[in-house]
């Protein structure tokens, strides 16, 4: 047993090593291919004190090993991955120029790249979307830790997160753009110069929007400076949950003139995914995408 565990160790640390074999009186020879590089006789007498090296050259081994797995992750966070990868839709997009899903990094969230959804046909592109409605496949009447971390897939309906937004939000100045159409084929566009959203412990309030523009009307600007609510966090400024009463997770106040997380294609005043001035309380719309850029 002792020589298959000090085998075991030279294969770890001797990685060209094929084999060990050991005899029935317990010697073992390490070979490489069909040569005999070392032989080892096991006496009793010195058992003990072999065993005790060998669990001190584990421990040597395994504090090693942390200690470069340690140097390998912190190389790889701050020398490659942070450099290597677009903060932006704008830079992802840079070369090729086109839509689809593409890995930033935003420092503050992670050092890792995720995959988001980027817009390069709208209004001379570099968008990056952070909210898509588009045929009821995903729920979107959620819980607070959904909203927070973002649900869905970038290739069809989903939300980016509270988390990333705030984050994407507070480092530059972003504006919003919102793509409407409703099931009439009718399309509609809202705008906003300086679109923010603060952190968790604010309840990620919507705290600037900037100026108006489109053809929607400006169904957003009533939500500003309101906390964000879900059926399970109610920060509204009405005496029940405006989320469990309208079947989505939003700014909502007392309770809404937009909603856009609301329910897909529900009729129900104010259950559906409603923008006051272009859809009203009672359509809901048949596309939303909701897209932010820096401000150049």
């Amino acid at each position: 047993m002792l020589s298959r565990n000090i085998c075991t160790i030279f294969l770890f640390v001797y990685i060209s090593i094929a084999k060990c074999e050991d005899d029935k009186d317990g010697n073992f020879t390490v070979k490489y291919k069909n040569k005999s590089e070392i032989h080892f006789i096991m006496n009793d007498s010195n058992a003990l004190l072999l065993q005790a090296q060998l669990e001190a050259m584990r421990l040597e081994q395994r504090n090693l090993f942390a200690e470069l797995s340690a140097k390998v992750d912190k190389l790889m966070a701050s020398n490659l991955l942070s450099s290597q990868f677009p903060d932006s839709c704008a830079k992802a997009t840079a070369m090729s120029r086109r839509s689809g899903a593409y890995q930033i990094v935003i420092p503050d969230y992670s050092v890792h790249p995720f995959i988001v959804s980027c817009d390069e046909d709208t209004q001379n592109g570099g968008w990056l979307v952070i909210l898509r409605r588009e045929d009821g496949s995903l729920n979107f009447f959620r819980y607070w830790n959904d909203y927070k971390n973002g649900f869905g897939n970038v290739s069809g309906e989903f939300f980016i997160g509270l988390d990333k937004l705030h984050l994407l939000t507070k480092e530059r100045n972003q504006e919003l753009l919102i793509s409407m159409e409703d099931f009439k084929g009718n399309k509609r566009y809202a705008k906003y110069t300086q679109f923010s959203v603060g952190s968790e412990q604010n309840l990620y309030a919507l705290q600037t929007l900037g100026e108006y523009s489109g053809d929607a009307g400006d169904s957003l600007s009533p939500h500003l400076g309101q906390k964000f609510t879900a059926r399970d966090r109610d920060n509204d400024n009405y005496s029940r949950n405006c989320a469990e009463l309208y079947t989505g997770g939003w700014w909502y106040d007392k309770c809404h003139s937009s909603n856009l997380m609301g329910k897909y294609n529900d009729s129900t005043h104010g259950k559906g995914i409603n923008w006051l001035l272009f859809s009203g309380h009672t359509a809901s719309l048949k596309f939303v995408q909701m897209m932010i850029r820096n401000v150049q």
